[in-house]
């Protein structure tokens, strides 16, 4: 038997004798590439492309680009590293093909592969390229396979760099790490066949990360959210089939509880990631109302206040506008809603909830209500944005080119009664299309001196 130096992570302290456990073996399975970045589960782990080497960076290939581009992904300050360059094997501003990644994490890019372009698109002054399969090391075997990564670039101010104005501050792009597999099983029990999978969401080459809550501090405002993590997938279709369908773009945080159907079981991950313990939760569950429309939410994420202070998000199913959770301390985190009508004419949206608000305490045997959702409130702000600001952030327009003009920055936010902000609006059958994009007329003393559309919102 192949032994694995793939480091697996519990996903449940056993917190009781239950009348029954079972393990369902795990198999992996890998994803085309036109299906990663749009998988379910986590979008990886970030970097910077910047002209600047990472002080971690000790050996590398020699570079053919006078402007070869590095960066550092990294998930949290404690977490690992992998370096990375990209490079043009053409010729200088020939194109940038060639990417290697460090994902041995020794700080020497010359004993890994080179992942060459797969596609790339251009989108006026931005390109975005996708790279890949990159194969893990040899020695990262899990449930028999060898993990895969695919990476996202996204390269702008190409003409700053061009120019050779290398001496600029500048960000030249932003690279995304993705995993390009999975692992899944067919989970039967209380007369239920569902389909489980677990996914790398943080990008790390490791299984079994549970999602931490970060706190920071913006323009005197406290805001919070959920640093890294892996999923949970869901689905009903244990064919093996295209794991985008089959698993309907459902995914929650992984964690020791999950909900199958409506009923909630009690995880635990094997520590070689070979199978999956499920049980029922041992604890009784308490009623909550999700209001003041609770039949428009179609799903809900709250987090758990856990022993030290730490949080836990889970995912309960909702029916009939209510979620049943185990007692204790609950903050809204994310929350999605379909308005009624004909399947064509629905619309979902979702939010989250970035300002940590006062926990709320759910108990069992007791009335317990969670605010979220309709009615929506229409926030409008607007603030003057300098064109060396935009170009530094990479938000060439032809207004931002004079760097001495300044360009007026407007934003819509759609608060719930929770006061989470929705940002995501999909409509039609299967909620596969955007609606047209909200419009703005700006009127002075009675006359339009402007309008247009919400590109981003």
């Amino acid at each position: 038997m192949m032994r694995t130096t793939f480091v697996c992570g519990l996903a449940a302290l056993v917190a009781g004798m239950s009348a029954w456990a079972e393990d369902f073996p795990l198999t992996f399975r890998t994803i085309p590439a036109k299906d990663v970045m749009s998988f379910p589960g986590g979008s990886g782990t970030y970097g910077q492309l910047e002209l600047a080497k990472p002080a971690q960076l000790r050996k590398e290939p020699k570079a053919i680009s006078r402007h070869p581009l590095y960066g550092v992904c990294r998930q949290t300050a404690t977490g690992p590293v992998f370096l990375f360059r990209l490079d043009e094997s053409k010729g200088d501003g020939k194109g940038y093909d060639q990417l290697i990644v460090d994902l041995n994490q020794n700080g020497d890019l010359s004993d890994d592969s080179v992942a060459q372009r797969a596609t790339d698109r251009r989108t006026g002054s931005f390109v975005q390229m996708l790279f890949g399969p990159i194969e893990a090391p040899a020695d990262k075997v899990v449930a028999g396979g060898r993990p895969v990564y695919f990476a996202q670039v996204y390269l702008f101010n190409q003409q700053l760099l061009a120019e050779s104005r290398s001496d600029q501050r500048i960000m030249a792009g932003q690279l995304m790490l993705k995993a390009g597999w999975y692992l899944d099983t067919t989970v039967t029990l209380d007369g239920l066949k569902q389909r489980v999978g677990l996914f790398d969401g943080d990008g790390n080459l490791h299984l079994g990360d549970v999602a931490r809550a970060q706190s920071y501090t913006n323009r005197g405002e406290n805001s919070w959210y959920f640093m890294g993590g892996d999923n949970f997938l869901i689905g009903t279709d244990s064919s093996g089939g295209a794991a985008d369908e089959t698993f309907q773009r459902e995914a929650c945080a992984f964690g020791p509880l999950l909900y199958l159907g409506a009923k909630a079981y009690q995880v635990e991950l094997a520590p070689d990631c070979k199978s999956l313990r499920v049980e029922p939760w041992p604890e009784v569950l308490a009623e909550v109302a999700l209001r003041p429309h609770g039949d428009q939410v179609r799903s809900v994420t709250l987090a758990w206040e856990q022993p030290g202070g730490r949080w836990q998000l889970i995912q309960p199913v909702v029916t009939d506008g209510k979620v049943m959770v185990p007692p204790g301390n609950y903050r809204l985190y994310a929350c999605s809603l379909v308005g009624k009508g004909a399947a064509r004419d629905q619309v979902m949206v979702s939010g989250m909830q970035r300002v940590p608000q006062t926990p709320v305490n759910i108990a069992a045997g007791k009335a317990n209500n969670f605010d979220c959702g309709a009615p929506l409130d229409i926030k409008v702000s607007a603030d003057k944005v300098s064109g060396s600001a935009l170009l530094m952030l990479g938000q060439e327009t032809a207004s931002a080119r004079d760097e001495s003009e300044s360009v007026l920055r407007i934003s819509a936010n759609v608060a719930g009664v929770g006061g989470e902000i929705y940002s995501a609006f999909q409509k039609g059958d299967g909620f596969r299309f955007q609606p047209p994009k909200p419009s703005f007329t700006i009127v002075q003393a009675g006359k339009t001196i402007a309008d247009g559309n919400l590109e981003f919102g």
